[in-house]
């Protein structure tokens, strides 16, 4: 009897630590997703600043339907950047839905964060549908007709649009 509490007991504690193993390479693939995420982002504000201060180098960026001025471009990769970080700041978990929304509101309030979000509208179309990043598309889509509505009213934009639910 005791041989078989005893093995049983060991088969538990198999279990156990393979359960916590586990747990722990499912946390260290995460970290390392976001690691990954994080190097990436940092490599790609790398060469947009190359390209924004290089006046040779920003045409190769110019993705936009018909000329833009170089200022404006400027603008647009920048507003790009505030967009993508809010949106990585998302993916990391350091902004809630909630927490995103706020803050997209406040960066779209600008007419030329809009402008870009309008010059770019054509990048987004070729997004996957179901993708996360077309769903976040359609969120600031919203956010933007709701203050460019509010503007055209008078309304203060702090309190426009609702927050998506997760």
């Amino acid at each position: 009897m005791k041989h078989v509490i005893a093995a049983t007991l060991v088969r538990v504690t198999a279990f156990r630590i393979h359960v916590s193993l586990q747990g722990l390479e499912a946390l260290a693939k995460e970290k390392q997703r976001r690691d990954t995420l994080t190097e990436y982002r940092r490599d790609h504000q790398r060469l947009i600043g190359r390209a924004t201060e290089d006046p040779w180098l920003l045409p190769v960026l110019d993705a936009y339907e018909g000329d833009l001025h170089p200022d404006t471009q400027r603008r647009h990769l920048f507003a790009n950047d505030l967009y993508q970080h809010a949106y990585q700041g998302y993916q990391l978990g350091v902004l809630s839905l909630a927490d995103l929304h706020g803050h997209l509101r406040y960066i779209f309030q600008s007419r030329a964060m809009r402008e870009y979000w309008e010059a770019t509208r054509h990048h987004r179309a070729s997004l996957v549908a179901d993708s996360e990043e077309a769903e976040f598309g359609r969120i600031v889509d919203a956010l933007v007709a709701a203050l460019d509505d509010a503007e055209a009213d008078g309304d203060d934009w702090w309190v426009v649009g609702d927050a998506p639910e997760n």
